[in-house]
């Protein structure tokens, strides 16, 4: 006798054992009467239901059990003991022990496939004639399991048994298992219920309909799975930042908008105010950077006008919400660096479409809260747009949240004003160094004066100061740097005990510097003077590098360890990406700026791949970023 053979009997034999002790636990003592009296001539629906519950936990417990049996034992029906179930304990109850059972089952079979692996396929046969091997990520996998439960004559044990020997941990296996079964036993305990509730004609109307039902699921069955087959082996193309212009999804665009507009009302005390009347087309319009949420309040302003937003291509690294962003019509920039994909699809939007652009032209988050620049690139793309531009200058957005807080500032007031710079035809008829300059006069800003020409606005956040280390990373009493670290509304030195508290308008008490702006200008001179004393300075730190995911579940991935240089010559990376020793050097044209997050990381694109660096000491992440502009002058091409 085969061994397979012997295993499928002693596990019926067992199986009628346990059988047969449920049966015995069930009927045992006055119960055995209960159940004679269901035989008695012209017994009433209601007799019926009420001497099933007579049963008592005996009754729920067999009828638990019986579901797990017909799980683990796969020539076991499931139908007959949901259909007990509801004319027992009615329609949900009845679901909730049956379902009860089955979860149990599959727990069972899981934990069986654990502990004997693949020997159990002795006794689970796979004799289904699905490309199992296909389905490699959990996705797939996950889809698959609910659609097998949809086919008949497929035993859900042998469902079970496929799923367990899968990648799926078991909160998400017994989730999978869990649902894909809910429908046939809510059918089933729902056949119970209705022959009590409303009549046995009408509970075999409902069973004669699903029986022609999985007649035609059986007719088709061969069809149902070659299209399975062929959905598990298509072809599946690698999720990529790619992005070439599409048009814009408008349900989608203005849907995320109404529900941004909730955050920033929830959030912001926000004021609008439009000095020139509707867009003309194509137009270019130009948001000045000082908080993260700049895109909600300008976006969310020109909704209507369905604007493509220019963003920063790391966040096209997650496929979902790359795929969002790209259906909303916003276009990945890789910042700082050539991006030539980019600019075509900025000048497919005015050119082409004749449509509006919404474009950040600083590249990166105000650092102290004022202007800090536009990239020549920029300018020229700009001057040779041949659209009309506008600007929407935001103020109080940095106090409102800055770089380096730690999320909003409750009720901070934010003004917004859309006004008209240039026609198309004005910016011609300049030349490019006057339009350049023009340009940097309207874009223009500092924080600190629209603070003082509000006096009556107070920040009332207990936690103002917090994440302010990032920032300010040199200590002006004893010159210890990354030695910062912040509680509510005080900044203090772990090296020297100075303690600075930040007030409620953003000016320091008891510190040499009026505020965030001075302290921060101290930091860039002391950088610059070091680098001009020194012709090999250098700043460097051991790193961690991330890379774009491959998958697109996240953002970033673990690419590798190494060391970091940053001088005249550029920024070099020496150590492994991808678990190979490198070389990777970016020279001056490439260093525009270090991008950086505060107490987070310093960054920066070649092509559409970013290199993102995490130092040993995340609080000098903003001196890179200092760095690379102190250095700006003597970089080497």
């Amino acid at each position: 006798m085969k061994k397979s053979t012997k295993i499928k009997i002693v596990v019926i034999v067992l199986g009628i054992v346990f059988l047969a002790a449920v049966l015995f636990l069930l009927l045992y003592g006055e119960n055995f009467a209960v159940f004679k009296a269901f035989f008695r001539k012209g017994i009433t629906q209601d007799e019926i239901r009420a001497n099933a519950q007579r049963f008592g936990w005996r009754g729920v417990t067999s009828v638990g059990l019986l579901s797990m049996l017909q799980v683990v034992l796969m020539f076991l029906p499931a139908e007959p003991v949901q259909v007990i179930s509801g004319i027992s304990y009615g329609f949900w109850y009845g679901v909730l022990v049956c379902e009860a059972g089955v979860l149990i089952g599959n727990t069972l079979i899981y934990i069986g496939y654990k502990v004997f692996g693949a020997g159990m396929s002795e006794y689970y046969s796979r004799k289904i004639d699905i490309d199992w091997g296909s389905a490699k990520t959990v996705r797939t996998i996950s889809l698959l399991v609910l659609l097998l439960y949809i086919l008949p004559a497929i035993p859900y044990g042998m469902i079970c048994f496929f799923a367990a020997g899968t990648d799926l941990k078991y909160p998400r296996y017994i989730l999978l298992t869990g649902l894909g079964s809910l429908p046939s036993v809510m059918i089933g305990v729902g056949l119970g219920h209705l022959a009590i509730e409303a009549s046995l004609i009408w509970a075999a109307v409902v069973f004669l309909v699903l029986l022609v039902f999985v007649i035609i699921l059986i007719i088709k069955r061969d069809v149902l799975i070659k299209k399975l087959n062929a959905f598990l082996q298509r072809k599946r193309t690698p999720y990529s930042s790619d992005y070439e212009l599409q048009k814009t999804h408008k349900f989608l665009y203005r849907s995320f908008f109404r529900l941004a507009g909730l955050y920033t009302r929830w959030n912001f005390k926000v004021t609008y105010k439009n000095n020139t009347g509707p867009l003309s087309r194509p137009a270019v319009v130009l948001v000045n950077h000082g908080a993260f949420v700049d895109f909600l309040f300008a976006g969310g302003r020109l909704k209507k006008e369905y604007p493509n937003i220019v963003c920063a291509r790391m966040y096209f690294y997650h496929k979902t919400m790359g795929t969002l962003m790209k259906k909303g019509g916003i276009i990945p920039k890789s910042m700082f660096a050539a991006d030539l994909e980019c600019a075509k699809n900025c000048v497919r939007v005015l050119k082409q479409e004749k449509g509006v652009l919404l474009m950040m032209p600083e590249a990166r988050l105000s650092t102290v809260g004022r202007y800090e620049g536009i990239q020549s690139v920029t300018a020229k793309f700009l001057y040779k747009s041949g659209a009309d531009l506008y600007l929407f200058k935001i103020g109080g957005n940095y106090f409102a949240q800055p770089k380096w807080g730690n999320g909003p500032r409750k009720g901070a007031p934010v003004e917004c004003t859309l006004e008209k710079l240039f026609t198309a035809e004005e910016v011609a008829a300049q030349s490019m160094e006057d339009f350049s300059a023009a340009l940097d006069r309207a874009m223009d800003y500092d924080e600190y004066e629209w603070l003082e020409a509000h006096p009556k606005v107070r920040y009332r956040s207990k936690k103002l100061a917090e994440g302010l280390e990032g920032v300010l990373y040199k200590c002006p009493c004893c010159g210890a740097e990354g030695a910062g670290e912040t509680k509510k509304r005080v900044l203090r030195c772990t090296c020297c005990g100075k303690e600075t508290v930040l007030g409620d308008r953003y000016a320091f008490e008891n510190a040499p510097f009026r505020d965030l702006r001075d302290w921060y200008d101290w930091q860039q001179e002391e950088l610059e003077k070091a680098v001009a004393a020194d012709e090999n300075f250098a700043l460097e730190s051991d790193v961690e590098l991330k890379h774009s995911s491959k998958d697109g579940k996240t953002c970033l991935r673990h690419a590798g360890e190494g060391h970091c240089r940053l001088d005249r010559t550029g920024l070099t990376y020496t150590g492994t990406d991808d678990g190979e020793e490198v070389e990777v050097h970016f020279n001056g044209n490439e260093v525009y700026r270090l991008l950086f997050g505060t107490n987070e990381d310093f960054e920066l694109y070649r092509g559409k791949e970013i290199y993102y660096f995490i130092p040993e000491n995340k609080r000098l992440c903003a001196k890179w970023y200092q760095c690379s502009i102190a250095l700006k002058d003597y970089f080497k091409a």
